[in-house]
């Protein structure tokens, strides 16, 4: 990897772990990190199993929203917490080691934090508000080229979806007059639905939610998961180019801060496969089209090792000339 090596230095792991994790925490809550804002398509995992992670650990989860930087943020918190089991989070590769490597300021590794599991996948669409009567690609990039719509939303700058902006515009013609960054996709939703922007990048999680309303469509799945059950009808971007899955489909990783040993990552694995194989959470899903799946702790890690970065690079290399290249273009934008 083109990137200075850093090793964290991590205290000693408390003599308590979390052996009889759920025993133990009696009034003590457990802290579930989220790296990005409430209502977007990671909020909305945690919220859905929250309940059920609880029960299994017979304790209390609370959901701390941290967002910023396109999950930077929140990640580097997490980094800097204690090792003894009262706080994880939920990181989403292909996207956060994506936006980690293309932030050059950042002195830690994807790595260093323990794995925990995965439990699910999810990726990025385009949603647009409904006054406009736009229902498929053609007809956002003709809105834009004739005036008819304004602004784009995308989640974060120097994040995946910014990438996924510029190639929109320079691989498959989106020709948008502005594009706006917002922390997550809750913003992009509400700020589609309150016309502060015609049209933005969603995850299919908060875009079904955006659909809900009534105020707003999914009109573009930007993934390779077929989307059709969820969003009948709805446009592929790869109708009009080459796949962007690669950059488009994240998985729902939960990780721990340093050093936190492993009994302790076991038993948080252990509810949160609990939490997805639950009848609620299977509901969830036939209802809303999300896709809920388990990975144990070396499926998690996988996610996010040196070879899925470098496959990373080897990508962004591919598509835009690499890192440099793409930090050059985010920086002419500023």
């Amino acid at each position: 990897m083109e990137r200075r090596s850093f090793v964290k230095s991590v205290g000693a792991i408390s003599a308590v772990g979390m052996s009889g994790l759920a025993g133990c925490l009696g009034d003590e809550s457990v802290t579930w990190m989220i790296p990005w804002s409430e209502g977007g398509g990671t909020d909305q995992y945690a919220r859905q199993m929250q309940p059920l992670v609880e029960e299994e650990l017979d304790g209390s989860i609370e959901i701390d929203n941290r967002e910023g930087a396109g999950s930077m943020i929140g990640s580097e918190w997490l980094l800097n917490q204690d090792a003894d089991g009262s706080v994880f989070g939920t990181v989403n590769p292909a996207g956060w080691t994506f936006t980690w490597r293309a932030d050059p300021s950042l002195d830690w590794e994807p790595s260093e934090f323990e794995p925990i599991a995965y439990s699910g996948i999810f990726g990025y669409t385009i949603i647009v508000n409904n006054d406009y009567g736009i229902e498929n690609f053609d007809e956002l990039r003709d809105g834009y080229e004739d005036g008819d719509i304004s602004g784009f939303a995308y989640q974060g700058s120097g994040s995946d979806s910014h990438l996924v902006t510029l190639l929109l515009e320079e691989e498959y013609g989106l020709n948008y007059d502005n594009a706006v960054p917002y922390d997550g996709g809750g913003p992009v939703q509400e700020a589609v639905l309150g016309d502060e922007v015609g049209a933005g990048i969603a995850t299919n999680t908060s875009a079904a939610e955006a659909v809900d309303s009534g105020e707003a469509s999914a009109i573009v799945n930007l993934m390779d998961v077929d989307l059709m059950d969820t969003f009948p009808g709805i446009d592929r971007i790869s109708n009009y180019g080459d796949s962007l899955g690669w950059l488009t489909e994240f998985y729902q990783v939960q990780v721990a801060p340093p050093g936190t040993d492993e009994d302790t990552r076991q038993e948080i694995a252990d509810a949160i496969e609990y939490a997805v194989e639950h009848e609620d959470t299977q509901e969830w899903m036939d209802e809303t089209g999300n896709i809920v799946e388990f990975g144990n702790m070396d499926e998690a890690a996988e996610r996010y090792n040196e070879a899925a970065i470098e496959e990373m690079e080897e990508n962004v290399e591919e598509a835009v000339g690499g890192f440099d290249v793409f930090l050059d273009q985010t920086e002419e934008e500023d």
